[in-house]
């Protein structure tokens, strides 16, 4: 094949060709959310099957098994694509996605369910690592942002579908069916990650810049573009040494520390573990059980909405930018829950009908803002911002952070709740959204339209920080214009 002559129609091919492949990887996405998300609707029935109705403090660690493995899966996945390649260590996630939510479903005792939900953890964990990097590593630097929130996007499908199982199923309580039924998305993802073709950077690194070059024609660049594109991740690869230490060296730091903050912020902002204990939550604010899981599906729809129109704006309004639009608008909601939310354990005050429009209102803007600026970006902007060379072990420390954060809001927010107060709960969660937004002002620099070896450069050259953020938006705007 002559690789720098690339028929126009061959080009258009191998675009959509991309767009599919990245549908194919985010399935991930959407078992994480399946997973993560059923726990909400099936709480509300295993508890009385375990006798754990009156224990919130074991509510919660049934609910936060799953992320506590995703700490591990996180941490240990990253090494893994580095010597596996990324799509077998895909296809490894995959497996235990349908191995141990099988488990979860034919638990048969509290103790058994909470280890299959810590097991199914390791896929969780795992594919949040692994997914955005496969995606991003494939992706053209023009539809990288597009493609790589994919993941993003189907982790609010997988909730939202969640919810409504949780909202079909919950005549019955069967919490079985709710756990198990993610084996099937789970095979589905096994058969497709095995027609999906190697990140083409992997391949460079393992001496294989023929097939890589090859690979970059089939989703969609030039063969001009993808000999160009070849040579610079090699240059790049050579200039570096894939260690634990490269990415905690001066030039690599701004990177670290953008990325663990999003991370970091990502979860410490609440919205997963709202997400995890949003039925709970309304029954505790004093909604019916029924409302509150159709509440609840309320919330996955407006989840999914806001963050296809995050996926719009982020190559419109770019990263950066989106994220300072949005946060602001969380933690003014925020703060109204707060406010009309009781501040002590057991109030006997009861809220009007009025107040609690008001609440949910406030609860379904929260993951509008939170959801369509923040949580859109953080998978993306984790997997694009580190150099080649420590992009695994990068994108593997953010995701560890990610999950441990996760971890200890999870295990903590219902219980606080419970025993505190709800209004007090959310009154933090506004002040930790504003924290957020500040991090994102000082720290957080714009990745919008530059391909990974330009951010690379720029990490090389000292000026990936957010001072260059508004200048190098006014720049890619006149390019764009031109």
């Amino acid at each position: 094949m002559n690789t720098l002559s690339t028929p126009p129609t061959a080009v258009a091919h191998g675009r959509r060709y991309s767009f599919l492949v990245a549908i194919g990887a985010s399935i991930g996405g959407l078992l994480y959310g399946y997973d993560t998300g059923i726990i909400a609707s099936a709480l509300l029935f295993l508890r009385e099957d375990f006798a754990i109705a009156d224990n919130a403090f074991m509510q919660s660690v049934v609910t936060s098994a799953t992320l506590l493995g995703a700490i591990f899966g996180a941490l240990l996945t990253g090494p893994l694509s580095d010597r596996l390649g990324r799509r077998r260590t895909v296809i490894v996630i995959s497996i235990l996605f349908a191995l141990f939510a099988l488990g979860c479903a034919l638990a048969t005792s509290l103790n058994m369910l909470i280890v299959m939900r810590f097991l199914l953890g390791l896929g969780v964990g795992g594919s949040s690592q692994i997914v955005p990097m496969y995606i991003a590593e494939l992706a053209p630097a023009h539809r990288r942002g597009a493609q790589g929130v994919l993941f993003q996007m189907m982790i609010c499908v997988g909730t939202l579908l969640a919810y409504a199982v949780g909202y079909l199923l919950g005549p019955s309580g069967a919490w079985e069916w709710m756990l198990g039924l993610a084996v099937i998305p789970a095979v589905i993802f096994i058969v497709m990650m095995l027609y999906l073709p190697e990140s083409p950077r992997w391949l460079v690194g393992k001496q294989q810049a023929k097939r890589a070059e090859e690979i970059l024609v089939r989703v969609g660049r030039t063969g001009h573009e993808a000999a160009q594109e070849v040579k610079e991740i090699d240059r790049l690869h050579q200039d570096q040494q894939s260690s634990w230490r490269e990415l905690f060296q001066p030039w690599v730091r701004p990177a670290l520390v953008a990325g663990l903050g999003i991370a970091i912020f990502s979860q410490a902002t609440g919205i997963s573990a709202i997400i995890y204990y949003a039925p709970s939550l309304l029954v505790m604010a004093q909604f019916g059980k029924s409302v509150a899981i159709l509440g609840s599906v309320g919330i996955g729809v407006v989840l999914t909405v806001f963050t296809l129109l995050g996926i719009w704006l982020l190559d419109v309004l770019g990263r950066r930018r989106l994220m300072l639009i949005g946060l602001p608008g969380a933690v003014v909601v925020l703060a109204v829950m707060s406010m009309l939310l009781p501040w002590s354990a057991h109030a006997q005050e009861l809220l009007s009908d009025g107040h609690k429009i008001i609440v949910l209102a406030c609860l379904l803007g929260y993951f509008a803002f939170n959801g369509g600026s923040l949580s859109v970006v953080t998978w993306l902007y984790c997997a694009e911002i580190f150099p080649l060379g420590v992009r695994g072990k990068g994108t593997a420390l953010c995701s560890f952070a990610l999950w441990v954060v996760n971890f200890l809001v999870t295990l903590l927010l219902y219980f606080t709740a419970d025993a505190l107060g709800i209004g007090l709960v959310f009154g933090a969660l506004a002040a930790v959204n504003a924290l957020a937004w500040v991090f994102v002002w000082r720290y957080a620099p714009e990745t919008r339209g530059r391909t990974l070896e330009d951010i690379e450069q720029s990490l090389l050259n000292g000026q990936f920080n957010a001072r260059n953020a508004a200048s190098s938006g006014v720049l890619l705007n006149k390019i764009n214009s031109d």
